[in-house]
């Protein structure tokens, strides 16, 4: 079958400004979500949107259905490229304070689509008494409507549980009796190596990190162990959306904390499995974290990348490879 070259381009346009991982398993709810609203579901907005602009302000409901499909089509892409996936970038935002970021990200994309839709709204009642407070009230009580409808869309496919069921603490809250050393590239690409605390960093010579690293440069898979003292198994996922997941083979208790939003996304790879239970992992692009999953409490050691873990007692270095 033949794929027509309009069509191929909309499609990596998608998957460019929706940076979920598009794979063999057909990608994310949330992956989806967004594919939907840019191309199909931005027209059903507009139809609506237009009702009830004729119904409520007595505007043409031909000329509103066909700008406001228009307008909405605009916006959303125009919030796409400037906002999607955006503060997962940012080196400053963690896990500490990304709530902050999400609500701001909200605001931003709400008054972003007023802007650039009241225009429209404008033109549709500019023949109208007082044009201006009505165009500007109209905006505000269809847009409102709207974009309820779709803040509880994408509320209902993202993946938050890594921040709603998870207590954030001082990584000195999150320490395993057992002795470890934590070895790491910093934001500025330097070696690093210091404890499970983030305390102690020292610069050591990158060759001394490149020489624990194992060849096979695979980072999702079961996660690998440096206790035996468990009934536990953990997993990351290639998607945000999977996270990092467990299982207990003796009780069949099993969990899954993951996040990805229109927003903020971070995946988890590079995760060893410690002691006690404990989890250090890489979270995102830029933070080093430990998780106890059965106490449901996360803390950031450090900003950072390729986390390898050694046992001090036995010497052995084990990363999520």
């Amino acid at each position: 079958m033949k794929i027509r070259k309009p069509f191929f381009i909309i499609f990596l346009l998608a998957i460019a400004l929706f940076p979920s991982p598009a794979l063999a398993n057909g990608g994310s709810a949330l992956l989806w979500t967004g594919i939907m609203q840019l191309f199909v579901g931005n027209a059903v907005i507009g139809y609506i949107e237009a009702g009830f602009l004729a119904r409520f302000f007595q505007a043409s409901r031909r000329k509103a259905t066909l700008l406001l499909v228009v307008a909405n089509y605009l916006s959303a892409w125009i919030a796409a490229i400037l906002l999607v996936g955006r503060f997962s970038r940012i080196p400053t935002i963690t896990i500490e304070n990304i709530w902050s970021w999400l609500y701001l990200a909200i605001f931003l994309s709400f008054v972003l689509t007023l802007l650039i839709e009241y225009p429209f709204f404008w033109f549709l009642l500019r023949q109208q008494k007082n044009a201006v407070p009505k165009a500007i009230k109209a905006t505000l009580i269809i847009h409102g409507l709207s974009y309820l409808g779709l803040f509880l869309w994408y509320a209902a496919t993202s993946q938050t549980s890594l921040l709603t069921q998870l207590e954030v603490v001082p990584p000195e809250q999150l320490q395993p009796r057992q002795e470890y050393v934590l070895y790491f590239l910093n934001p500025e690409q330097q070696a690093i190596r210091s404890n499970l605390a983030g305390t102690q960093q020292q610069i050591i010579d990158r060759a001394t990190l490149e020489a624990l690293m194992p060849p096979s440069g695979r980072i999702y898979q079961p996660v690998p162990q440096l206790t035996q003292n468990t009934d536990w198994k953990y997993f990351t996922h290639f998607l945000a959306a999977g996270g990092i997941s467990g299982r207990n083979s003796v009780t069949d208790e099993r969990f899954q904390f993951s996040l990805e939003t229109p927003f903020a996304l971070w995946g988890i790879n590079h995760a060893i499995h410690l002691e006690e239970d404990f989890l250090v992992f890489q979270l995102g692009s830029h933070q080093i974290c430990i998780l106890q999953p059965q106490r449901r409490e996360i803390a950031l050691i450090a900003r950072g990348s390729l986390p390898i873990v050694v046992d001090s007692q036995a010497a052995t270095p084990v990363n999520g490879e």
